[in-house]
């Protein structure tokens, strides 16, 4: 799918809101940003360098009061494909916003922290994923760290009849559009390591679900649970890590 093709898609999602819910943050992301170790890593790192939310949408996590200090600090970055949606997003004007492709590389950089807006699962297909952890590890800071929530599958996994899931590819479908890359808590375990990623926090939170359409506000028991990891680059040069 051209790029053009994949940002009027996403476009067309905001003009379908209509800024409904653009002052709304993600409540689940936001509360695992706020609980420990993380919230004391951040804190930990609000001096070191500069932050960015990959997917931020039409409003960052980083325009939240997620801990003293950050209504103060200046790098703070939030990148989304969706030109409607940054539109939206400099208005709240605590965040520097650009539209980009994330799939072919991080903007500017290096970062102390990424976090990951519910980006990267939404990404279309499994080599899609493990090219774009592999710019999210060049783009980190040795010893920055990235912090995400990403829909894991389950035994007893199922979708709304307007999707349908290739369980060998691990995409989801809406009609003949990949919208998502879904996998096990394994197999992400496995990717996030041969990246040559550092994991320092992986919990698969079996109460939350995260729906995997646009059809329901309201989750059910068979959407995908939540994996809430945190990433960090190695500090030492490692296998496929350059300085």
């Amino acid at each position: 799918m051209e790029i053009n093709e994949k940002v009027e898609r996403v476009n067309a999602q905001y003009r379908q809101r209509n800024g409904l819910n653009r002052g709304l943050s993600n409540p689940s992301l936001s509360s695992f940003l706020k609980k420990e170790p993380i919230n004391q890593w951040l804190k930990d790192s609000l001096v070191d360098g500069a932050w960015a939310e990959l997917g931020c949408g039409e409003k960052s996590l980083f325009e939240e009061e997620l801990l003293p200090g950050i209504e103060n600090k200046s790098d703070l970055w939030g990148f989304d494909l969706s030109d409607v949606a940054i539109d939206r997003a400099n208005s709240w004007g605590r965040c520097h916003y650009h539209q980009a492709d994330l799939t072919k590389g991080i903007p500017y950089g290096p970062y102390q922290i990424l976090l990951d807006g519910h980006f990267l699962h939404s990404l279309c297909s499994l080599p899609e994923v493990f090219t774009v952890l592999g710019h999210i590890l060049q783009s980190l800071r040795p010893g920055g760290r990235f912090i995400g929530e990403v829909m894991t599958l389950h035994k007893n996994i199922s979708f709304d009849s307007d999707l349908y899931f290739d369980f060998d590819k691990r995409v989801l479908f809406q009609g003949s559009i990949p919208i998502r890359t879904i996998l096990e808590a394994r197999e992400w375990e496995d990717l996030f390591k041969n990246c040559g990623f550092e994991i320092e926090f992986f919990v698969c939170q079996a109460s939350i679900k995260m729906i995997p359409g646009n059809k329901r506000s309201e989750p059910m028991t068979g959407d995908p649970e939540c994996l809430r990891f945190t990433l960090k680059r190695p500090n030492t040069k490692n296998k496929g890590i350059s300085e």
